[in-house]
């Protein structure tokens, strides 16, 4: 199990980086987890996976082996596992707008925290609901954020604002980050377009192997698809040397199979060729493997957040991202609650416990997610980022 010290409080209040964790706890034997490779071998070799519109990826494909059958990629799981141990970094720097805010992510460093992201409606400290959300409110969750020692970014799109127009929506939001806080924080990938602009504005050096600037949280679209957004805004990023999580974010008995072990296998299969790309854009570049599961409930139609299930799949995740030698994503604080109450509290805290226990490297989500993502609320946001600068596993 990992094992993180309380917060360490330097200059500004802001809380240094714990000391090296210890091993964190494997659910899964061994023999699981070459099963999981073995499926997921099988579904990249017979089934594949689709490439949307976006031909530079089929053919950076193409030249690591892979055969092209109209969109779809069918390819060898050893051969781009072993191109993705070879590529991508352990460890890699984050940066930040000065020194003592740099983070370090990866295999050999304590979990960074990052805060709710993508609720298009917000509740206030006061209880107020605010049902489309103002850049007034993003500025609040930044300042939050930056007032948080245990919160070591201040993320991107905490909620979604609604009045600013679109051609301009990331920019605004990019310039929040850059007046009101000095931590790191995520790139946009609304758009290819929107991913270089929030690049162009802050003005750095292209960044080194290993090091980056901004983090852009690329999905998947499960079953076995990546449409041509996300395959553009990987593309932008990578390019350019900044970071990418490859997720695979499936609805079990929606979007992938009912029970785990497959469900981790296709979401496995689906993360290694994001994986994959980012280095053959640009090698060397950041990534972190991000694998994450949910039921589905046939009766609300709604996946069911919270639920012990995705804390085991999740944990299984960051053992198969540790094979692979790459950074994992772990999520916390997730919950379907419809407010902070003893709900939301278990749900959330237990999360985030599987998160940090099965060793995740980054975590998302770690404060203010409500109502199944719909909603990002101050008051947990507070309580929440007070209960991770205060714990300590052992």
């Amino acid at each position: 199990m990992r094992k993180t010290t309380k917060a360490v409080k330097g200059a500004g209040g802001r809380m240094a980086q714990a000391e090296k964790p210890t091993p964190p706890y494997n659910l899964a034997p061994a023999a699981t987890l070459s099963r999981i490779e073995s499926l997921a071998d099988t579904i990249l070799h017979e089934v594949g996976v689709a490439i949307e519109h976006h031909p530079p990826s089929l053919e950076a494909l193409r030249n690591l082996g892979a055969t092209i059958k109209g969109a779809r990629v069918h390819i060898s799981g050893a051969r781009i596992r072993e191109f993705i141990r070879d590529k991508i970094p352990q460890t890699f720097t984050w940066h930040g707008r000065t020194p003592d805010t740099h983070l370090n992510v990866g295999i050999n460093a304590p979990p960074v925290f990052a805060p709710v992201y993508g609720p298009p409606k917000v509740k206030r400290l006061n209880g107020e609901i605010i049902e489309r959300a103002t850049i007034a409110e993003y500025e609040e969750f930044i300042r939050l954020s930056d007032a948080a020692p245990a919160l070591g970014t201040t993320g991107f799109l905490t909620c979604f604002v609604h009045e600013i127009p679109e051609p301009v929506r990331h920019i605004k939001m990019a310039e929040a980050h850059l007046n009101l806080s000095d931590k790191p924080f995520m790139g946009t990938v609304f758009s290819p377009t929107a991913t270089h602009e929030v690049i162009d504005l802050l003005g750095r050096p292209p960044p080194h192997p290993a090091t980056c600037n901004l983090l852009h949280l690329i999905n998947s679209t499960p079953p076995l698809r990546y449409k041509q957004n996300p395959l553009e805004c990987l593309h932008a990023a990578a390019s350019r040397g900044e970071g990418c999580i490859i997720t695979s974010y499936m609805m079990m008995g929606a979007t992938s199979p009912l029970s785990i072990m497959e469900t981790l296998a296709q979401g496995y299969a689906e993360i290694l060729i994001g994986l994959a790309l980012t280095q053959s854009f640009g090698a060397g570049s950041p990534a972190v493997f991000g694998l994450y599961a949910m039921p589905f409930s046939m009766q609300y139609m709604v996946p069911i957040f919270g639920n012990p299930l995705a804390n085991q799949v999740q944990m299984i995740g960051m053992q198969l991202a540790r094979r692979l030698n790459v950074p994992a994503r772990g999520d916390g604080g997730v919950t379907s609650a419809k407010t902070d109450d003893a709900q939301a509290g278990y749900e959330g805290g237990h999360a985030t416990l599987s998160a940090v226990m099965g060793g995740a490297d980054i975590v998302m989500h770690s404060a203010g997610w409500l109502e199944s993502g719909r909603c990002a609320d101050m008051q947990k946001f507070t309580r929440e980022s007070a209960f991770l600068e205060n714990i300590t596993l052992i």
